[in-house]
């Protein structure tokens, strides 16, 4: 065998090898490549901590604005007594209107049941409540005057007197029966001195 043709032999040889190597022994890391692409298809990507939200400061719970309204009852030794009763003041509205509006709404229900009640005829309604910047105007149908004797008419009077007054601000109120200032009640001839106090019945 000449020279050239073991050269050739040779040169086959080592290109047979090289060959062999890459597409055989080097197929392991051949896949260890596919599976490392395929770990980073599944692994979820590192996410940032988020930013905590913002929190809104809750807002600070209202404080609940009630009125006071007299209402009558009965003490242990059964004497006349006033009952005063607390309701909740819807937002926007004026707690002296509220306020009467309730009392010649009359007691609740659950009121009547434990034995709270009223003088104040059903049917008696707050015709307007003017205010000034030196006083109060209430004016009430002429009803809240009528029917039911002396006594009645004290105590109707005593509650809607002592609604108004402990509801009202600092201002002097006047009771107007429809459309005039009040000086004598009733065909019982109670008479009322303005602007109203605890003592305007009892002069």
């Amino acid at each position: 065998m000449g020279f050239w043709s073991k050269l050739v032999i040779l040169a086959l040889a080592a290109l047979a090898f090289f060959y062999v190597k890459v597409n055989f022994f080097d197929t392991p890391h051949a896949k260890v490549e596919k599976k490392l692409v395929a770990e980073e298809q599944v692994v979820e990507p590192v996410k940032t901590q988020p930013a905590e939200e913002t929190k809104k400061p809750q807002q600070a719970q209202k404080e609940k604005t009630y009125v006071t309204i007299y209402f009558l009852g009965m003490d242990k030794n059964d004497t006349g007594i006033f009952k005063k009763v607390k309701r909740e003041l819807p937002d926007g509205q004026s707690k002296l209107k509220f306020a009467l509006n309730q009392l010649v709404a009359g007691p609740s229900q659950y009121e009547k049941s434990i034995g709270v009640y009223s003088e104040i005829p059903k049917d008696v309604k707050i015709l307007g409540i003017v205010e000034s910047k030196n006083k109060i105007i209430i004016d009430v149908t002429g009803n809240i005057q009528t029917g039911g004797g002396a006594d009645s008419l004290y105590s109707r009077m005593k509650q809607f007197i002592k609604t108004a007054l402990i509801n009202s601000p600092k201002k002097p109120i006047y009771l107007y029966i429809d459309g005039k200032q009040a000086e004598v009640l009733g065909g019982e001839g109670i008479m009322i001195s303005q602007p109203l106090n605890e003592n305007s019945l009892d002069g």
